[in-house]
């Protein structure tokens, strides 16, 4: 196009130069071409100045359409470590909490203004349905009535959200929620924090609409929407908006994590990923997408008329690194915002694995196989509980199920088995102070273990006869009993050990 308009303008000097030859006009041909070429030279350089500056607005606006390519790759200085877990079960030792640690104490959480967001549906059992997530600095506790913020002595800050609606009671010890009366925080769905704020989803169930929220703890910033006085607790939501969702449903949105100060991102469940192919998606503030990772397994020609839930989405922070582990895979990666999904571990159950279709059918036996239950990561160690059989609350009732403990060391490159197995997940004894058995649920930036426990359940090992038979100091067993029998049983205790 640039050759063609500089050709017609030789054409138009010769055209004028000829005219005026031929109709003896006093003009200077010299000067008209001089001219001529300083305007074309002007003409481009407006044109180059054009479109460097157009190139430039598409590379910094925020737009969806400019996405980075996902890298895989393995880092060749540094391959995945390999962790054979059927290959290693002669390796086994008999660790006690001593062995990993030096420290423990119990932080009980405050009781906040409102009593119920503290309630737990399963307070009367070990493994609560309430969760807490920490930076160091303060605690988040995660419940089915909302979010409450605390402080690292377990003072109550602030609360962050309450679910007023769309929460019914029936039978013992059950509840439902969400649907279109729901105007809150999925309990089910972890929320993350990562440089003082906190990342979590909304389900707007009456309209419709769902939104991925960030919320600078402590500022009690609100975001005020439309009010719907028909609907009780309709009003504010607090945060920022990252991004909106229409046609909500509770199964769009998995887990959400803060990946740097400028961006967050969407891991997808196994059913979700296999449907849309897509693991894994990073999202500026504004919603843009950064980077999409491919889910290679694809969910096709699914026969059945239910399925069954996938074993837990395994993701966590490591050295400020978000590291994901998907169900039915055996490779642990961590992401290098907003790009790089880096391979580390390769946790191997060898021929007792199973295919993702096999894990979602209903109708195949499990009964023999291996798969992840839980994993946790400090600097010297991943903490590993793996199960022979789904678990599941029938597997349990039925005593179908196996729970294995396992540690991998990984200054020693070695992998080492607690001796024996389980009916229901136990922990390392604790030969700190005579206290629970203890296995981490959360691991704070600064390597500190974290495991949410009952007043209830608290109360009952110290009356237990395993607490009784504990070779531990009348100091020490004194200090606990005292510590417990102050308990209610829906207190909540965070157990934190270093």
């Amino acid at each position: 196009m640039k050759k063609l308009s500089l050709q017609v303008l030789i054409l138009f000097v010769f055209t004028v130069l000829f005219s005026c030859h031929h109709n003896r006009l006093k003009t200077n041909e010299k000067e008209l071409a001089k001219e001529i070429v300083v305007q074309e030279k002007a003409k481009k350089e407006a044109e180059k100045t054009a479109l460097e500056k157009e190139s430039s607005e598409t590379r910094t606006k925020p737009t969806g359409s400019f996405r980075r390519k996902q890298i895989r790759s393995v880092d060749p200085q540094k391959p995945p470590g390999k962790i054979d877990i059927m290959g290693t079960l002669n390796n086994s030792r008999k660790l006690k909490l001593s062995d990993l640690a030096s420290s423990i104490k119990y932080v009980k959480l405050q009781t906040p203004p409102d009593t119920l967001l503290l309630y737990d549906l399963f307070f009367y059992r070990p493994d609560l349905d309430s969760k807490v997530r920490s930076d160091g600095e303060q605690i988040i506790f995660e419940g089915l009535f909302g979010l409450t913020r605390f402080n690292m002595q377990g003072e109550y800050q602030e609360t962050v959200w309450k679910n007023k609606t769309g929460i019914r009671f029936y039978g013992k010890g059950m509840a439902s929620y969400g649907g279109i009366d729901f105007f809150g925080v999925p309990f089910h769905i972890p929320v993350s924090l990562s440089n003082g704020n906190l990342y979590f989803t909304f389900q707007d169930g009456p309209s419709g609409n769902g939104q991925v929220m960030k919320y600078k703890t402590g500022t009690n910033k609100k975001l005020t929407i439309q009010e719907q006085p028909e609907i009780p607790g309709r009003s504010i939501i607090p945060g920022d908006t990252l991004l909106n969702m229409n046609q909500f449903s509770e199964d769009q949105f998995s887990c959400i994590y803060g990946i740097g100060p400028e961006s967050w991102a969407r891991v997808n469940d196994k059913w979700q990923a296999g449907k849309s192919g897509s693991l894994l998606v990073t999202y500026n503030n504004k919603g843009d997408t950064i980077c999409q990772f491919t889910d290679y397994d694809h969910i096709v020609n699914y026969s059945y008329g239910e399925g069954r839930n996938a074993v837990e989405l395994k993701s966590y922070y490591y050295s400020g690194l978000l590291t994901i582990k998907q169900e039915y895979n055996d490779t642990v990666f961590r992401l290098i915002p907003p790009e790089r999904l880096l391979p580390v571990y390769i946790i191997d159950f060898g021929k007792y694995k199973f295919s993702f279709m096999d894990g979602f059918n209903p109708n195949f036996d499990l009964s023999d196989k291996f798969m992840l239950n839980s994993l946790c990561e400090t600097n010297s160690f991943l903490f590993i509980r793996y199960t022979q059989n789904y678990d599941c609350p029938n597997t349990r009732k039925k005593n179908a199920v196996k729970f294995y403990n396992a540690l991998f060391d990984k200054k020693e490159n070695k992998l080492y088995h607690q001796p024996g197995s389980t009916l229901l997940p136990e922990g390392l004894e604790n030969d700190l102070d005579g206290g629970m058995p203890f296995w981490p649920e959360f691991v704070t930036p600064q390597g500190e273990m974290m495991k949410l426990v009952s007043g209830r359940v608290f109360k009952d090992y110290f009356n237990s006869d395993e607490f009784k038979k504990a070779p531990v100091s009348e100091e020490k067993r004194q200090k606990l009993i005292s510590m417990a029998s102050g308990l209610r049983p829906t207190d909540m205790i965070v157990v934190i050990v270093k």
